[in-house]
């Protein structure tokens, strides 16, 4: 079932993969809480994370781009 977990449901997916990439396919959230350290990490099992990526690296070479 594809929902939006609770920040107690990410944290203890982490305890139980033991991973450091978070890729949860159940998980609809795009960004989610670190639980070990302060910050947010995405979730690259859903789709519109790449999108989300792509549009900051392209904001980001835009900028490079009009500062030369």
């Amino acid at each position: 079932m594809n929902r939006k977990w609770t920040p107690e449901e990410v944290k203890g997916w982490y305890q139980k993969t033991g991973a450091i990439t978070y890729y949860n396919k159940e998980d609809m959230n795009i960004v989610v809480r670190k639980p070990r350290s302060q910050g947010y990490t995405v979730n690259w099992a859903n789709p519109k994370a790449y999108l989300l990526q792509g549009c900051i690296l392209a904001i980001v070479f835009a900028i490079i781009q009009l500062l030369k």
